[in-house]
């Protein structure tokens, strides 16, 4: 196990945690650069040859007292996750100040039960943006994390294909965020069939899962995917959706792409 893949390591076990203050631990801890340091000293605890190892948890210097609060917290999970060998065993965590990480969280999940449990929990983590494109959108589980979102301040914005099924949902997208109503026009009976949701630029949420009641019961997956160059291409996709709103025909407040 590198650095890298031990902080995800480290967030993801504090997150699944019941520590009341976890949400502010992990928001310090995606601040920090981990180094491991190797020695050739023994460690003296039951396996013969077993080298001490530490661990270094560097953050910014005005960060440090504050991660500070919850040295003993983070030192637990540290030995908790730490990966012993017979080589090396944890023998301490020091926290020091240091730069921010130039790291990025990189990481693709693909889930296909709890769908819907998911993709609250990527809601509630988003901070500035949150970017929909949706087939079919009627749940108002998922309606109402979004308002709440909303209520913190965060940038939302929906495109949804035009249809009697979204227009006559339990509550109204457009009430409460700038909603794009998109018709396909041509010989067919076509409709916008992309789903996928952008947060923070930084992940994409994207599958078969359409934001609705009964998409809970099917058999759907969908893809988390922690990747900046992802998420900007999809967010690509959704820019390329709103030029193509103001480049061709609405049709009362409904957008008609060929």
């Amino acid at each position: 196990m590198n650095e890298l893949q031990f902080k995800k390591l480290l967030i993801d076990t504090i997150k699944i945690g019941d520590e009341p203050n976890k949400e502010e631990i992990i928001d310090l801890l995606k601040l920090v650069s981990i180094r491991f340091e190797k020695t050739g000293q023994f460690a003296y605890r039951g396996v013969w040859n077993q080298c001490q190892e530490y661990i270094y948890i560097n953050i910014v210097p005005e960060k440090l007292n504050q991660l500070k609060k919850y040295k003993d917290y983070i030192t637990k999970i540290c030995y908790e996750i730490y990966p012993t060998t017979d080589e090396y065993d944890l023998f301490d965590v020091f926290y020091k100040p240091g730069v921010l990480p130039d790291d990025e969280e990189i990481s693709q999940e693909v889930h296909f039960e709890q769908i819907r449990s998911k993709i609250i929990d990527e809601i509630r983590d988003a901070k500035y943006v949150i970017w929909i494109v949706m087939a079919w959108f009627t749940d108002p589980v998922l309606y109402r994390e979004l308002l709440k979102k909303k209520e913190q301040g965060l940038t939302i914005e929906i495109i949804l294909d035009e249809n009697d099924v979204n227009r006559n949902a339990e509550f109204c997208l457009e009430i409460d965020f700038p909603t794009h109503w998109v018709v396909i026009q041509s010989l067919y009976k076509n409709i916008m069939h992309e789903k996928f949701c952008i947060i923070d630029f930084q992940t994409v949420i994207h599958g078969t899962f359409n934001w609705t009641k009964a998409a809970n019961y099917n058999k759907e997956n969908i893809s988390i995917d922690h990747n900046r160059a992802t998420a900007e291409a999809f967010a690509d996709e959704f820019m390329n959706l709103k030029r193509r709103l103001r480049a061709h025909v609405w049709v009362g407040n409904s957008l008609c792409l060929p």
